[in-house]
């Protein structure tokens, strides 16, 4: 039987002890069974000695073969079996490696490079041997280095090349590698996020040394920046000072002295309709909304500055300042802290398909998959297409690779049968209300479908390939692209997908019908799928969740907008109390973006990373609420510095939209999260021991029970705990339905 070699390297060797003639030459190998997945693959070391000579041509042949770029080439399989019985040879599945060590070679020549392989089994681990990389008598890597120094770059401050390079890079192409900060010599194997965060110094300060470059010719321009964002940042948290001067020039002006000191008076409200009146107060309350924004914009770009540039200590302790402590007995912990703020390890191809077995199911428990999407994120597009497929519970998480292929299958087949033959052959109902009703619908989606995400390139073009027009179509499209003329037709194939998706979800939901933003929720669904019967269910799933948003009584938007305002009076008490005064506490301005999912607040490929780390549920089903806080918690001090008015708070929250930081709002969310949770267990067992009390009182027994100081006295804010604030700390999904349509229902 053969075997598919992926990687050789000749003349590594092991050093059996001090003297040089008794190193043991030998080959490296890395080696799979086609049918295997990556993690399956094998790490060989077997001496020269023990093979025969045709073998060692062949290996020696496949070692600068891959050099030239040749195809991989097959082995007997008995050459890996011989390392099990070969003294100091070994053979390692790659799933079985924890790290390894990569220790370069001394420029003089003193010693050797290195690689020392750690298992995660003990016992594995006493066999394994540290290879040494004899550079100078390995004919691939000598014609490597000649091919290199015909190009070399002393300036390009690459590491000098050496063997283990090689062994590195084939390492990348099959598993997860992970560069350690605490030592940049060790990789992580396909760590877990906890192995990725130990090895993560907890010191910011350890952690930009580890990560330092070599161009210091330009450290003084860094002190300069540095400085120069410090002050601004500082700056920014005077703007109380700033606003207050800046504010009294408006406030001198007669008309406006005299209006703030009589406006309850009759006469005084007439006068506010004069146009000119009105002019002066437009431009005071423009003022006001504009140095709010400019507090905010100073402090965001020296925020921004910071995590550029690695300067963690200082972000930290402004996450602290603001969120850490509330002078109570609610505190982060430096732990929580530093989990909330490593969001750099991305989930990647490697490191996902290490998630799977051969038969492609789950290997690992799915918290610890949303872990990863949750605080790391994907970039990869594909891999996104993959993942939000599971996300969307288009795919279930305990299913296999075979049962996935089944399943879509059916899914494709039933999409094409049951929904969209219905719309696309469909008769003219014998009922007019009910023939008026689709045609209504029919106008709805198509009217959104036209206005849809009309920047991004998939959708911008209403050709018939969605491509950029050719000059005959190019009058055509550009008359199509005319927002106020609804009367043109659908020819991007992309568009005419959405509209199809559309229709067969309302002949899926025929209760529920189409509303306005559906097609919002839709788009960036497909956008990542691209293929119209999988992202029909990928939305039936997500409108699972989404539905309550659009009931005609708007009950399920609603609840999340009052459940929102519980959450403002517990975690933001002062911002609450201010959005009051200026007839706010009704949160009216967070409608739209908790409507659509922040759809139109942020970039599109920001909303895409903000959904998926919705979609985990990972903390809570109902995260969005903890993000639109965080949202509130940023602006909270602009605002109750410089607005007192519902239009000036309206007109603020909405010139948001793309001015946001959704990775600095994402571990905000996530820290307010941890903190709501503790503030509702110290509640909770404030409420117990209160009843505990009165029951021990009823009784004429008083016992005393051991209990903290907070827990012995009532907390003021035990009474603001409501069962809709209970429900944010459940990670089931909340759902509610459109009751059964009827002719009177959608009148």
């Amino acid at each position: 039987m053969h075997t598919e070699l992926v990687f050789c390297k000749s003349k590594v060797f092991v050093h059996c002890s001090s003297k040089a003639e008794d190193n043991i030459p030998g080959f490296l190998l890395i080696t799979r069974d086609s049918q295997q997945p990556a993690l399956e693959a094998t790490v060989t070391w077997i001496p020269e000695k023990d093979l025969e000579k045709d073998q060692i041509n062949d290996l020696m042949k496949s070692d600068l073969d891959r050099i030239s770029g040749g195809d991989r080439r097959r082995i007997k399989k008995d050459i890996v079996s011989q390392a099990l019985y070969v003294a100091w040879a070994f053979s390692i599945k790659v799933s079985s490696i924890y790290s390894i060590q990569f220790r370069p070679p001394s420029p003089s020549g003193w010693w050797y490079g290195s690689v020392a392989i750690n298992s995660r089994s003990i016992q594995e681990q006493d066999s394994i041997p540290i290879l040494f990389f004899h550079d100078d008598v390995c004919p691939s890597t000598k014609e490597k280095k000649k091919e290199l120094s015909k190009s070399f770059d002393p300036f390009s401050g690459t590491d000098i090349y050496w063997g283990a390079h090689d062994f590195r890079d084939a390492l990348l192409n099959i598993a997860d590698l992970k560069q350690t900060f605490v030592d940049p010599t060790v990789w992580l194997v396909n760590a877990t996020l906890d192995d990725l965060r130990n090895f993560s110094p907890s010191d910011p300060k350890q952690k930009r040394d580890a990560s330092k470059v070599s161009s210091q010719e330009s450290s003084l321009w860094n002190k300069f920046d540095e400085a120069k964002w410090s002050i601004m940042s500082k700056f920014a948290d005077l703007t109380t000072k700033s606003t207050n001067r800046i504010a009294t020039v408006f406030t001198q002006h007669p008309l406006v002295k005299f209006v703030d000191k009589h406006n309850n008076n009759p006469y005084v409200k007439h006068i506010l309709k004069n146009p000119k009146v009105q002019e002066i107060q437009d431009d005071f309350d423009s003022a006001k909304i504009y140095l709010a924004k400019w507090a905010l914009g100073v402090k965001e770009q020296a925020e921004k500055y910071q995590a550029k540039n690695g300067l963690d200590d200082t972000y930290r302790r402004l996450l602290y300042n603001e969120l850490g402590s509330d002078g109570g007995d609610v505190q982060l912990t430096e732990e929580e802290l530093n989990i909330a703020m490593q969001r750099n390890h991305t989930l990647s191809r490697a490191k996902w398909d290490s998630f799977f077995d051969a038969e492609g199911r789950l290997s690992i428990t799915v918290h610890e998959v949303k872990d990863y999407i949750f605080h790391g994120g994907v970039t990869d597009k594909e891999l996104r297409r993959e993942i939000w497929l599971f996300l969307l519970e288009v795919f279930p998480w305990a299913s296999s690779a075979e049962e996935r292929r089944i399943l879509e299958e059916t899914l494709r087949d039933g999409y094409r049968m049951n929904y969209k033959s219905k719309w696309e052959y469909r008769e003219p109902h014998l009922d007019a209300d009910e023939e008026s009703y689709w045609l209504d619908q029919v106008l709805r989606v198509e009217k959104d479908v036209k206005r849809n995400d009309r920047d991004l390139p998939l959708y911008k073009y209403n050709t018939d390939d969605g491509e950029a027009p050719s000059s005959t179509d190019e009058d055509q499209a550009q008359s199509d692209e005319l927002q106020d003329n609804d009367s043109w037709t659908v020819r991007n194939p992309h568009l005419q997908k959405l509209r199809s998706i559309l229709l067969s979800y309302n002949v899926y939901n025929d209760d529920l019908g189409y509303v306005q933003g559906m097609c919002d929720l839709l788009s960036p669904i497909y956008h990542i799928l691209k293929d119209e019967e999988l992202s029909f269910w990928a939305f039936v799933s997500f409108m699972n969740r989404m539905e309550r948003n659009f009931l005609r009584d708007q009950s399920g938007i609603r609840d999340q907008m009052l459940t929102l305002t519980d959450l403002c009076q517990l975690m933001l008490p002062k911002m609450s109390h201010h959005l009051a005064k200026c007839d706010s506490s009704n949160l009216f301005f967070c409608f739209r973006m908790l409507l659509v999912w922040f759809k139109r607040e942020f970039e599109f490929d920001n909303v895409c990373n903000i959904w998926e780390v919705f979609l985990t549920d990972f903390y809570s089903s109902q995260f969005q609420l903890f993000f639109m806080l965080a949202i509130l918690q940023k602006n909270s001090l602009p605002v109750m510095e410089n607005l007192d008015q519902f239009d000036q708070v309206l007109k603020f929250f909405n010139e948001l939209r793309d001015t946001m930081d959704w990775s600095d709002l994402m571990i905000r969310s996530e820290l307010l999260f941890v903190k709501f949770k503790k503030i509702m267990d110290i509640l909770e067992r404030s409420a117990e021991l209160d009843e505990y009390t009165l029951l021990t009182s009823e009784g004429n027994v008083i016992t005393e029970t051991p209990a903290s100081e907070a827990e012995r006295s009532p907390d003021n804010r035990t009474s603001l705990v409501t069962d809709n604030l209970k429900q944010l700390l459940s990670k089931k999904l909340v759902i509610k339905r459109e009751p059964t349509r009827d002719k009177n229902s959608v009148k």
